[in-house]
């Protein structure tokens, strides 16, 4: 849950959540490859794994994700309307569709933590440690870079939309009205539990999952080139804003697999919705304004979008080509968990 949406749609209620966990499912017809261990960063060296490791990335398996995602989906989403029905209580869809998010993505990842136990998967390797004196300003500008083209990337897409599909483009707009987004008009809980969905849970538990298992799964599979597009292909593709998102999701994966550590991702993410949120509460009673109206506006403000564009992604290509990593570079997990093994002979 991205929140620049524009990525910012910050989510599009409980449509939203059934198609992330549906468009999911149906991405995940691939085949067996191995990957050569060896990073990226200079020196290039081959880092070598003892004789009986095996790679426990083989084992785990994208499918079974899902799976779990769905049946938690369908578990709690039928207990909470039990709940509700047997208390009397009725929570607003809004309040809902967050409550849903923060339980079904906060079990996930609980889930799959389980799964590394019996896996063998060492947490430590996947989320790695902060470099040294990491530099945290350029972080905040490739952030901003990144909200800047997912605001013209739905501009612009959503206008080419709209002028084959308004009808399409109408209903997405309506959806979006409802969805649960910050407000400074709305009750303070509300708020609270805005805040607390998207700038700690959506960060943590989705860089967990896309970055940090879903890439080096698909690493392992079919080079880690393919699962850095793949992966952020298929984060945007669950989101509204799917060229804004995918790009997001590639960049984020840059960024892991750059610095091994989950840490920067996850700060990047964090920022990203911070700004997206504190937007969404600046914009006030922008939510009552007709799907009509936002339907002019989009046909109206694509060259804004445009020229936004033209600034921000030869930035943030420029930033991917520099960091892509090579096609035989180890994913994160083996590095560290050598680096580890390398410190421990030493001491």
């Amino acid at each position: 849950m991205s929140d620049c949406e524009p990525e910012g749609g910050l989510g599009i209620g409980h449509w939203w959540i059934r198609r992330k966990i549906l468009i999911l499912n149906s991405s995940l017809k691939i085949q067996y490859s191995h990957s050569v261990l060896r990073t990226q960063h200079a020196p290039i060296h081959l880092f070598m794994m003892p004789p009986n490791f095996q790679n426990p990335f083989l084992q785990l398996k994208v499918r079974n994700l899902v799976l779990r995602g769905f049946l938690l989906t369908m578990s709690l989403g039928i207990g909470l309307g039990l709940v509700q029905g047997i208390t009397g209580l009725k929570f607003p869809n809004q309040v809902t569709t967050l409550i849903l998010y923060i339980l079904i993505f906060g079990l996930l990842c609980l889930w799959e933590l389980a799964n590394f136990n019996r896996l063998g998967i060492n947490l430590k390797y996947v989320v790695g440690s902060l470099p040294n004196r990491h530099k945290w300003l350029p972080i905040v500008g490739l952030v901003i870079l990144i909200i800047i083209f997912s605001l013209s990337a739905y501009l612009v897409s959503f206008y080419l939309l709209s002028l084959a599909a308004p009808s399409f483009v109408e209903k997405i707009v309506q959806q979006a009205a409802s969805s649960p987004s910050p407000r400074s008009s709305a009750p303070l809980f509300f708020n609270l539990l805005s805040a607390i969905a998207y700038v700690i849970v959506a960060p943590i538990t989705e860089e967990f999952l896309f970055r940090g298992i879903i890439l080096q799964r698909w690493a392992t599979k079919w080079g880690i080139r393919s699962a850095v597009v793949i992966s952020g292909v298929t984060f945007g593709v669950l989101h509204a804003n799917i060229l804004g998102l995918s790009l997001f999701g590639i960049v984020m994966g840059v960024l892991y697999i750059k610095t091994r550590t989950l840490i920067v991702p996850i700060a990047c993410h964090a920022l990203n919705n911070s700004i997206a949120y504190a937007m969404g509460l600046l914009s006030g009673g922008a939510k009552t304004t007709s799907s009509v109206n936002v339907l002019e506006q989009l046909r109206s403000g694509w060259w804004f979008g445009a020229l936004l564009m033209l600034v921000s992604l030869p930035l943030l290509v420029r930033f991917i080509s520099r960091n892509w990593p090579r096609q035989n570079a180890s994913i994160p997990y083996f590095i560290n968990a050598s680096q580890d093994g390398e410190l421990n002979n030493q001491a």
